[in-house]
């Protein structure tokens, strides 16, 4: 038998090679990095920098996300970029996560300019094909420590058993004093409670950062079989494993824009795609699982940093090449190069950046200083956040603020909780910053934007804004804000999606500091509950009402009913307005029904005009929380149509002032951020709608004047008023002489 060719005895080894590199190539783990949070939160700073690259305990929010994807074992890292592309494309690449050849994975940013949202971005990845497999997709400002091998291996478990999975959710469990619970977006799950799979989404829509709640119908809980639990105590840190359909079902519904509230809310209520979303929660108490979303979240994600809750993410890991950061007792971080005056002060919790110098007498405590730094004498800084190159002058006060890099405070000069101070902004000596003014270097201004054709207050929808202006009607630059010598405008935006910048009430008052504030929590742990889906349930005793879920509580802002509350006229009448709004009636419709409720409850037009208000601010508050509409657009939509609801409630000059109170006094208690384009839409509107006359409005205006901030707005609309009537008066005079 005459011998193997050397061609036929070196095939099974090349087979062998082949077939590892294929198994190589199909067992690759990519993952996808939003770095855009197509949000507003962190305006005016985002004008400048993207939030991905702003500091967070002197180390760039990326590289915190980027160590978790560096210990989850990914092998290839896309960063989607958008908001400020060049910069975060710059940083990558002389980053050691490119120019390393220790890197533990292969990283490229991806230009994706044109995406203005999530589901923009995810349409722009399947378009470019990169997608090979299960994927991990996290947003650019995670901070967590969480073991993710184990997440990863109840994935593969429930893929192995159910066909249909396509998503697993990473939710991290949390007490209602876990400064870390998600302030903006807290949400409710309804899981299976044997195999934690998702049966429903819903997002808890907040107002002005207190307690709000849902209606879920009960017939949505009667196709569910097993027993199920209803969860609101959970941190929705936007850490999902995917499936490669994920990109193609964006791609094939236009309309997703969201992840949560309309990918997962959509794949759970479609009865085409039969697809199923697991929840793997995070219970372990060492695992710390964050997203820095909110001036909220960056407080108290900063403030768990120093207190090393989330260990081994600690300054003293010194993340960054150059940092050189030592722990000292009492949680007090320090870099090489630091000079501190002999009676200067500093306190727990501090971390103080390399080339810092320190005054006499300046006491520093639960806040961090960058690197290079100068802080004067007599200085005191608390739960406050200075970056790079700051200049704080002597016998300044800064309580739960923060000074972005470049900026320089004069001597004498006290910064007020929740004020934020934007890059190269210069505060002249002895200036008083109020609580939550934020100031910003330019003007910024969003061009093509049309306030109702008259009054602008603009502001970019989305952090891919270019630096551009307030309109300068909003925007301040003078000796009173910032002192002759200063350099600065204050920033007014007529859309803030940072509900939690909560500026109705002191700063001062939170838990863990700036704006962060525990007691307005949204949700309440006391009624998460595991329920049974028995048919012996109490049903509602009228068809169209509709019971919100137990694990909810209803307060001052969305009203909605709650089984075994006494029924009141409130509730109902906010319901049968918002019915009416929800199932488009004619007004007439709903007028006859709130007619009817009110002579049946026997209570006064007040009440009726109370109700209906009431209902309209929740559904433009609605509108604005789930991002479906601006605030001056939502505010235009419900006023316009359903305004004229009014003009069978007033009936007399004092009822017209009368409904001007009620609006000015429910609309104070919105979020402050949008307050004052609503009651301008709102004043304005009834005018435009002959539901209320001139004069009746002056008198309402004239009862209180133009201190109260949330009339700040409306002050143009009654001067334009004002001098109209004093035009009339003189033309009126000049035609008697």
């Amino acid at each position: 038998m005459p011998p193997k060719s050397k061609k036929k005895e070196a095939s099974p080894v090349a087979t062998k090679s082949k077939s590892k590199k294929e198994i190589v190539k199909d067992d690759r783990f990519q993952a996808i990095v939003l770095t855009d949070s197509f949000q507003t939160r962190f305006m005016p700073l985002t004008a400048v920098k993207p939030r991905c690259l702003l500091p967070l305990a002197n180390v760039p929010l990326i590289e915190y996300t980027l160590e978790f994807l560096a210990q989850a074992g990914v092998n290839e890292v896309y960063l989607m970029c958008s908001s400020h592309a060049d910069q975060i494309q710059t940083y990558i690449e002389n980053s050691k996560w490119s120019q390393s050849k220790n890197s533990p994975f292969h990283i490229a940013t991806i230009m994706s300019l044109e995406s203005r949202s999530v589901g923009d971005a995810m349409r722009d990845l399947d378009n470019r094909g990169l997608i090979s497999g299960d994927f991990l997709l996290v947003s650019g400002d995670v901070v967590t420590n969480m073991d993710f091998s184990k997440c990863l291996n109840f994935h593969r478990a429930k893929k192995s058993s159910d066909k249909d999975h396509m998503v697993t959710m990473v939710l991290n469990q949390a007490s209602p004093l876990h400064r870390t619970r998600s302030y903006i977006e807290p949400a409710t799950f309804i899981l299976d409670k044997k195999t934690d799979r998702c049966l429903y989404y819903q997002g808890i829509p907040s107002v002005d950062g207190k307690k709000t709640s849902i209606n879920i119908d009960p017939e949505l809980l009667e196709d569910i079989e097993d027993e199920f639990v209803i969860r609101n105590d959970l941190i929705d840190c936007h850490v999902d494993i995917c499936s490669p359909q994920v990109p193609q079902i964006f791609q094939e519904n236009f309309d997703y824009q969201t992840l949560r509230s309309d990918f997962v809310k959509g794949v759970l209520t479609s009865d085409l795609l039969k697809k199923t979303i697991y929840a793997y929660i995070t219970e372990d108490s060492s695992e710390y699982v964050a997203r820095v979303e909110s001036w909220g979240t960056y407080d108290a994600v900063s403030q768990d940093i120093l207190a090393r809750w989330c260990y081994p993410i600690v300054p003293d890991s010194n993340l960054i090449e150059d940092n050189s950061y030592n722990y000292e007792f009492n949680n007090i971080y320090k870099e090489d190069k630091v000079i501190l005056a002999q009676s200067c002060k500093i306190g727990t919790s501090t971390s103080i950046g390399t080339k810092t110098v320190v005054g006499e007498g300046t006491c520093i405590k639960k806040s961090v200083v960058g690197r290079n730094c100068k802080i004067g004498d007599n200085v005191i800084i608390n739960n406050s956040y200075i970056w790079d190159n700051a200049v704080i002058k002597d016998n300044s006060v800064l309580e739960h603020t923060i000074v972005a890099a470049n900026a320089e405070i004069g001597a004498n000069v006290t910064l007020n909780p929740g004020s934020v101070i934007g890059f190269n902004v210069i505060i002249g000596d002895n200036k008083v910053i109020g609580n939550n003014v934020r100031i910003v270097e330019s003007q910024i201004v969003r061009e093509g934007d049309d306030f109702n054709n008259s009054f602008s207050d603009s502001e970019d929808e989305e952090e891919h804004a270019k630096p551009a202006v307030v309109i300068p009607d909003f925007a301040v630059e003078d000796i009173d804000l910032v002192g002759e010598q200063g350099k600065g405008f204050m920033y007014v935006s007529d859309r803030e999606e940072d509900e939690d910048f909560d500026e109705s009430e002191s700063v001062a008052d939170s838990y863990s500091g700036m704006i962060y504030q525990m007691k307005h929590l949204n949700v309440s742990d006391e009624s998460i509950a595991s329920i049974s889906n028995r048919r012996t349930k109490r049903r509602s005793h009228s068809r169209n009402r509709r019971y919100s879920a137990n694990s909810m509580i209803s307060d001052g802002g969305f009203i909605t009913d709650d089984d075994g509350e006494e029924e009141d006229f409130t509730k109902e009448g906010v319901a049968t307005v918002a019915r009416a709004i929800e199932n488009n009636h004619d007004i007439d419709t709903a007028l006859l029904e709130l007619n009817t409720l009110r002579m049946s409850m026997n209570v006064t037009y007040h009440e009726v005009r109370s109700v209906t208000v009431q209902a309209l601010l929740n559904k433009i508050v609605e509108f604005v929380s789930t991002d479906t509409l601006k605030p001056q657009e939502a505010g235009t939509k419900i006023f316009n149509h359903w305004g004229p609801m009014f003009t069978r409630q007033v009936f007399s000059s004092e009822e017209q002032v009368d409904l001007l109170n009620i609006l000015e006094d429910k609309i104070e208690q919105l979020s402050s951020s949008y307050n004052q384009v609503i009651l301008f839409l709102a004043v304005k509107t009834l005018y435009d709608l002959d539901i209320t006359e001139e004069e009746n409005i002056l008198e309402w205006w004239d009862a209180k004047g133009d201190e109260a901030e949330v009339r700040q707005l409306t002050s143009k609309f009654i001067t334009w008023l004002q001098e109209a009537d004093e035009e009339e008066d003189t033309d009126s005079d000049s035609d008697e002489e």
